[in-house]
């Protein structure tokens, strides 16, 4: 039955992946746009407003990664501390704690120490105007991080879902089954009667397994290399192993696109029956600092060009998506194709 069920949700995934991405008037699949955190090139990532900005520029997918709170809510925030993308430093300033990750222990605002209404109480937003003022806008400024609850509603049928599960060793070592609470949500939300519209990815293979065994509907990708220190190495490297161990319980792999270093590297996930998603495509920027996409580069291009160059090489070899923090960018790179 598992096998079954497996390959049911198999055919699903694939099924829509290909009809979601037919170009007009073309029966080839273009390659889909993943919008990264959202829109997050040109607004606060993980905000409505970056969900919003995503849409409109044509995303096929739009991402969110998950924390949980206190008293067990699902948000959308990538990182498990708060204070990057908050000012929850200004709002709670004593209540940083020192938990043990990963061998480490370290001192931070961690999301699953305060409730949701507590959370809500954080402006997530206006750390993008003053690091990049040149994108700054006043709506931006206190904006929320969502639940994943206002993440659906907001987006509905206007783009599918890209779901990934964070830290999910962290959260099971306290107690916390953060694959369950999101199948429960999902299901709450009528996924489980529309299971195409979700894609769900994870560093973590055990989390993979744990989503198998909830709810095998769910088209999962398993995202590279894998966090476990005991398999970073090895999952860094394509391989044709790595691949048949991935589609053992996987549909789709999401590699660091430094690992693809030409179309063969691809073709050995497509071989094993894998959808390629790699991530992320945003130049030289970085997720804490933005730069103007006019700006000359050394090569006398302009960090646009720049951009759009790299999503075209990657789409000559036939990657099926890729996250990016510009779906504005990704766009132009398929027309100009």
């Amino acid at each position: 039955m598992n096998r079954i069920n497996r390959l049911m949700g198999a055919t699903i995934f694939l099924l829509a992946i290909f009809t979601s991405t037919l170009t007009a008037g073309n029966p080839a699949p273009k390659s889909a746009i993943i919008a990264h955190r959202g829109a997050s090139g040109y607004a606060p990532e993980h905000t409505l407003a970056s969900y919003g900005l995503a849409i409109e520029q044509g995303a096929d997918f739009v991402e969110q990664d998950l924390q949980v709170t206190k008293d067990g809510a699902l948000i959308c925030l990538h990182d498990r501390d708060l204070q990057r993308t908050t000012n929850v430093a200004e709002v709670f300033p004593d209540r940083a704690v020192t938990r043990d990750a990963e061998g480490q222990s370290r001192r931070a605002w961690y999301a699953v120490d305060f409730t949701l209404n507590e959370i809500k109480r954080l402006d997530a937003g206006s750390w993008f105007n003053q690091a990049n003022a040149f994108a700054a806008r006043p709506a931006f400024a206190n904006q929320k991080i969502p639940t994943l609850e206002e993440a659906i509603r907001l987006i509905g049928n206007r783009a599918k879902l890209y779901i990934e599960i964070k830290d999910f060793e962290f959260y099971r070592s306290l107690g916390v089954d953060a694959a369950e609470k999101l199948v429960s949500v999902l299901k709450k939300n009528g996924f489980d009667r529309r299971p195409d519209r979700v894609l769900i990815q994870s560093f973590s293979k055990a989390c993979l397994l744990r989503l198998r065994e909830l709810a095998p509907r769910y088209a999962r990708v398993q995202l590279l290399p894998m966090e476990s220190r005991d398999r970073a190495r090895d999952t860094s490297v394509v391989s044709e192993s790595l691949a048949r161990e991935i589609a053992e319980y996987a549909e789709g792999a999401g590699p660091s696109k430094n690992m693809l270093r030409s179309a063969e590297d691809v073709a050995i996930f497509h071989r094993a029956g894998l959808i390629v998603h790699p991530y992320t495509f945003r130049g030289t920027t970085t997720a804490a600092k933005r730069r103007p996409l006019d700006e000359k580069l050394s090569d006398g291009s302009t960090l646009r060009q720049s951009i759009i160059a790299e999503i075209r090489r990657f789409i000559e070899f036939r990657i099926d998506g890729g996250f990016t923090d510009y779906p504005d960018l990704w766009r132009e790179a398929l027309r100009g194709r």
